[in-house]
Order: structure tokens, then C-alpha cells, then sequence
């Protein structure tokens, strides 16, 4: 790959969930493979997903203050919350202002989650330029106001426009981590995960951080079908559920038991769960829905009713109307009916299930980590 020089000093900031460092770290590999006389720094905090993921990259690292405003319930209470968000991020607010002054950056990326905001509004302060990428179909509240500040707005859904203004918004795509837009280059390890090849995988998952009702109704499945020798099923929990199922299985596997199981808290190597994967059951953040579109794997997505603006049912809808995924929202979500839909693809020697595969999907494929890196180069 032929290497540009530039000698800019890009600047991200971003985290909380793996929904928004995973993005980041897809730029920060095309930044890196493109332009390698770029300094890059990162800024998250100490708690998020980003202290865990972006260290072990080698990046600079720096972790400020700062905090959500959660919904609470009772006028102390909000109170309280309202008053623990506007400290803490004015002490976010001071270091990131240290941050930019020590670092000097050129152009500053926010990929979403509470930690932008005292660093945008240092960065505002500082009039510094910098640009913003959300994930989700609909925004969250802190994209849609900095969005007003901001040299350009990248994001995922083209019809996600609307929310932002027109000058300075570009349709990018949501960008995906090399090795899973590779993940198909390697080869089919089905003993490392405790599976047998040929069987129909089930993997099933609620996000980085788990679903308690979703591993609850896998458990179901698992009764339900436990004697079939076609099927198999990774849970993966969450490391906090982890415990427990791992509790639940030793309970319910017996001698009658000929589905096979595989309960984990939590899987980095999600590119090799890809490549074995026949049909996803999972929650609809951004990032799964980003690389369900990679690997075109089919999908039931169950959206997480409490998410900002229900977002998590419009990233599903979007590819639910493309063909490429079964939509069942929480409140209708029960275990006949998730077993109806299994059921209904692997009868018949998965008659319905080749069909949904073989169907084209209706979805442009971009490079998205490609026109969000020349942007800020070129800025």
C-alpha cells in the first residue's frame, strides 16, 4: 500500500460503548496504514470500552472527566443527576482544554459518547475545527447540537441527513475494523469455539455489554430444541450475566441433551464467530448492524427499547427493509415466538433460510474509514 506524508496531528475523542471505539479504530487503522506521519492522540475516559481497546494500539492515550445525564425518576433525584453531569464535565472540561493546548491538533474527530463533550467544548473555545461521526439512524442530543459548530458531520444512514445540516454533512457509512471487513480470509475453526461442523450455529449476543431478557429467552431455545442434532448454539452473555448462565447450562444440560452449547462472557475475535455464524440473534447497535452489512450474515435483531430516541429500532428497520434481517421488537419479543422464526428457517432442510440467503441484498457497500481519513487529512 502506497503511503502519503502529511505532518498533521489528528486528535479523537470517543467511547463509552464499543459502538463508538470500534468505529474510531477502523480510522485510526486506515490513518495509520495511509499516513503514518499523522501523531495521532486519543482521548476517552478511564471507565469506558476505550481504556480497554485503544492502549494496546499503541496510540497516545489520555482519559478526562466526564459524564452522561441519565433519565432518573423523582425531582431529588434528577436533580442530583443534573448537577453530577454539569461537575463532572466541567472538570472534564478543564483538562480537555489542557489536553488541546499540550497536543495542538489540527483537526479534532468526535466519534460519540459522553467524553465529547467537555472536548468539543474546549475545542470551541479554543476555535478549534472539528468534525463528528455518528453511528446511529437517529442522532444522539450531543451530535445534533455540536453538529451546528462542526467543519463536517459523517454519517452512517444517508437518510440520517435530515437531522443535520445539509453544507456541511456527508454520507460516509458506518466504518468497520479490518479484520472484520477480512473476516472471511481465514478458515473455519469450529473446534476452537466447541462446535461441530455442519450443524446449523445460532450466535447469539446483546451487545458489548450483554441482555439479560435475550440470554434468558437463548436459554429457552436451548430447552426447546435441545434434542436436535442439527443445531447449535453460542451464547455470548455479557461478562456481568456471565456467571450465572454459565450456572444455568451445568442445570439444564442432561443425557437428552444433543443440541450443542457454548456460553461465553465475552468474544474479541468476533471475525471468527462471523465465519462460522449461519443466522445472528442480537441487539441492533450501530456496530452490529455496520457489520452485519460486511458479512452479510442473516439476522434476528431485537433493538433495545430504552435507547436514546428508540434508535436501536430504526438501525434494525434499515436492514430489515433491505431483506437482510427479521425485526421483533422487545414488547412482542417471547420465546414461541423467537422459536417460530428458527423454526421456520430450518425446516424443510432449510429450505426458507437458503432462500434468505441467496436473496441480493439492496445495500451499498462504502469505504467508509477511506472518506472520513481523506477528509481530515485534507482539511
Amino acid at each position: 500500500m502506497r503511503t502519503r506524508k502529511t505532518n498533521k496531528r489528528i486528535l479523537i475523542c470517543g467511547g463509552g460503548t464499543a459502538g463508538h471505539v470500534y468505529p474510531a479504530i477502523a480510522i485510526i487503522e486506515e490513518i495509520r496504514a495511509s499516513y503514518p506521519d499523522v501523531e495521532l492522540l486519543y482521548v476517552g475516559t478511564a471507565k469506558g470500552m476505550e481504556s480497554k481497546f485503544i492502549p494496546p494500539l499503541g496510540i497516545n492515550f489520555r482519559t478526562i472527566k466526564a459524564k452522561g445525564l441519565t433519565a432518573a425518576k423523582g425531582k431529588l433525584k434528577k436533580l442530583a443527576g443534573t448537577a453530577r453531569f454539569i461537575f463532572t464535565n466541567f472538570l472534564g472540561f478543564w483538562s480537555g482544554l489542557k489536553v488541546l493546548l499540550d497536543f495542538k491538533p489540527n483537526i479534532i474527530l468526535g466519534m460519540g459518547g459522553y467524553v465529547c463533550t467537555p472536548v468539543l467544548l474546549a475545542a470551541m473555545i479554543l476555535r478549534k475545527r472539528f468534525m463528528l461521526h455518528e453511528q446511529n439512524y437517529i442522532p444522539g442530543r450531543l451530535n445534533r447540537f455540536f453538529s451546528k459548530y462542526a467543519q463536517q458531520v459523517f454519517i452512517s444512514f444517508e437518510e440520517t441527513k435530515n437531522y443535520f445540516p445539509s453544507a456541511s454533512t456527508v454520507y460516509s457509512g458506518n466504518p468497520v475494523r479490518k479484520i472484520i471487513r477480512e473476516y472471511n480470509n481465514g478458515k473455519q475453526d469450529y473446534q476452537k469455539w466447541n462446535l461441530e461442523k455442519g450443524r446449523f450455529t445460532i450466535v447469539a449476543f446483546g451487545g458489548s455489554l450483554g441482555a439479560d431478557k435475550l440470554n434468558h429467552i437463548m436459554i429457552d431455545i436451548y430447552r426447546y430444541f435441545k434434542q436436535s442434532q442439527d443445531l447449535q448454539l453460542v451464547l455470548i452473555t455479557g461478562n456481568r450475566f456471565y456467571e450465572y448462565f454459565k450456572q444455568k447450562k451445568d442445570e439444564i444440560l442432561d443425557s437428552q441433551s444433543k443440541m450443542i452449547l457454548n456460553i461465553l462472557p465475552y468474544v474479541e475475535e468476533m471475525d471468527q464467530v462471523y465465519r462460522i455464524s449461519d443466522l445472528i440473534i442480537s441487539r441492533a447497535g450501530a456496530n452490529t448492524i455496520a457489520e452485519l452489512l460486511i458479512t452479510g450474515i442473516p439476522a434476528i435483531l431485537i433493538p433495545y427499547p430504552y435507547a436514546v430516541q428508540n434508535h436501536q429500532y430504526f438501525n434494525a428497520q434499515f436492514l430489515a427493509d433491505r431483506g437482510k434481517a427479521i425485526l421483533i421488537p422487545e414488547k412482542d419479543l417471547s420465546s414461541d415466538l423467537l422459536i417460530d422464526n428458527i423454526r421456520g428457517l430450518i425446516e424443510h432442510n432449510r429450505e426458507h433460510y437458503k432462500q434468505w440467503v441467496s436473496r441480493p441484498a439492496r445495500i451499498q457497500k462504502m469505504d467508509s474509514h477511506k472518506v472520513i481519513v481523506e477528509s481530515l487529512v485534507n482539511s
